[in-house]
């Protein structure tokens, strides 16, 4: 007999698959739980392992034929593949040809190129299914639930979970790892303060507010200097690119977030931390003296194989390296702890260089959402969100310098969020701009039948004349 959080869940999940059939919606969140969550690490969802279930393969198979079955319910586009999306592809086409089956290819390799192809299906999906603002804050709050989630489950991790005094082993596939983990809340953290902004209903306000002190929470408990840096890169443009009209709203949100969160810190996660902004301090780090021969290695890589060595082949070659250095310790297997190293040396300038288009195109998209925002019914509304998605994006990356994100799903859901927001207010602005024609058309109709009030006796009246 399974237990009755095993029964939820499994029945919660196939009737979370069968409803993406009709509203493909249901699919995205039905998704995306399944990743912040991972069933099969859960004490709940091990009683289903005889079973044989993939999670994410039948959620998103169920998306895909819903997106295809329920046409009506999917947001029309009259462009298939925006820009983006075209750059994602050839992104995408860069990793394959860099490790699917080719030259220098790894069991490890063929998992990467296998789940950046699955990352980059889903994401078109996304970009489709959130072209709408009724449908972006429906992800936004599937994110809050799987952060209640995370974060609830983080706030209980037993002794055996923590290593040196850092969190591991909570959450997905790519949050095993306390930097990944405290890189992917502090990505979720801006959204969650957008979504606090604009939400007018105080019970949901509440939920809000809880998922914001979980993610604190989960990462003081991971102690990883690589959040730190995004928070404080984050922070430092949350000042200075506040809206204008609600900068007091928002600061004053900011000054309240920051005290709760400091409230919640304690002396060991500051010793940590301190070793990431004194140099006193870090450059008597082993971790931090291993992170400068591991960046030293990569430059030196780079310059050796300009296109790239390929996928997963970083952590072969950095033993071939090591010796190369005066201060060299055993970095056998290591991977470079960045990710924009990590793209340069295994797929190449070239690669590189497409992912600087996704990222600045990224920005370019946040820009041009700010402005379109004032031609919207609530101009404010536009413009917090795409603010959230800024600081979300620019957090991202700011601790995606110190740990590697450029293969995690979370990475690129952050990024294409703002893709799919600039869609969603350009579709408001078009359905305002073609409301008044409506609104004529109907005041013609209702004319024309007002004109046929006065109709000889016994004459029947048509609808509409």
């Amino acid at each position: 007999m399974w237990p009755v959080k095993t029964c939820l869940f499994f029945f919660g999940f196939i009737g979370a698959c069968a409803l993406s059939v009709v509203y493909p919606i249901v699919g995205i969140v039905n998704y995306m739980m399944i990743y912040q969550v991972n069933p099969n690490e859960m004490w709940w969802g091990l009683p289903l392992e005889p079973l044989g279930l993939r999670y994410s393969m039948a959620a998103a198979v169920c998306l895909i034929l819903g997106m295809f079955v329920s046409v009506g319910r999917v947001p029309k586009s009259k462009v298939f593949f925006g820009d983006w999306l075209l750059l994602l592809f050839l992104f995408t086409v860069i990793v394959f040809f860099s490790g699917g089956g080719f030259t220098n290819s790894t069991d490890y390799s063929v998992v990467l190129v296998d789940k950046m192809i699955k990352i980059t299906i889903f994401l078109v999906c996304l970009v489709r299914m959130g072209s709408t603002l009724r449908n972006y804050k429906i992800i936004i709050w599937a994110i809050v639930a799987g952060t209640v989630m995370i974060g609830y489950d983080a706030f209980n991790a037993p002794a055996g979970e923590f290593i040196r005094g850092r969190l591991n082993f909570v959450g997905g596939t790519d949050f095993r790892e306390s930097s990944g983990l405290a890189a992917h809340m502090v990505g979720v953290l801006p959204l969650l303060g957008a979504l606090f902004l604009i939400t007018r209903n105080w019970y949901r306000k509440g939920v809000i507010v809880f998922a914001g002190v979980l993610a604190v929470n989960t990462i003081i408990q991971c102690r990883t200097r690589s959040a730190f840096i995004g928070l404080l890169v984050g922070g430092s443009v949350a000042l200075i690119m506040a809206p204008r009209g609600r900068r007091a709203k928002v600061y004053v949100t900011l000054i309240v977030a920051a005290i709760g969160a400091y409230s919640l810190t304690d002396n060991p996660f500051w010793e940590r931390m301190n070793t990431a902004i004194n140099p006193k301090e870090y450059m008597q780090d082993a971790a931090v003296k291993a992170r400068i021969e591991l960046w030293s290695i990569a430059g030196k890589m780079f310059l050796d194989h300009p296109f790239g060595l390929g996928v997963g082949q970083f952590k072969e070659y950095v033993g071939e390296y090591s010796g190369q250095f005066d201060f060299s310790m055993d970095l056998q297997h290591r991977v470079p702890h960045n990710s924009y190293l990590l793209c340069l040396t295994e797929l190449g300038i070239h690669g590189g260089a497409v992912f600087l288009l996704l990222i600045l195109g990224v920005l370019c998209k946040i820009k041009r959402t700010l402005a379109l925002s004032k031609g919207i019914l609530i101009p404010h509304e536009g413009a917090i969100l795409a603010y959230g998605c800024l600081l979300s994006v620019v957090s991202y990356l700011g601790a995606a310098m110190f740990t590697d994100r450029l293969y995690t799903e979370s990475f690129w859901w952050i990024l294409t969020l703002p893709v799919c927001l600039e869609q969603a207010i350009r579709r408001e602005i078009t359905e305002q701009e073609s409301l008044p024609e409506l609104l004529s058309a109907w005041r013609l109709v209702l004319k024309r039948e007002d004109n046929h009030v006065a109709l000889p006796a016994g004459t029947p009246r048509r609808a509409f004349g």
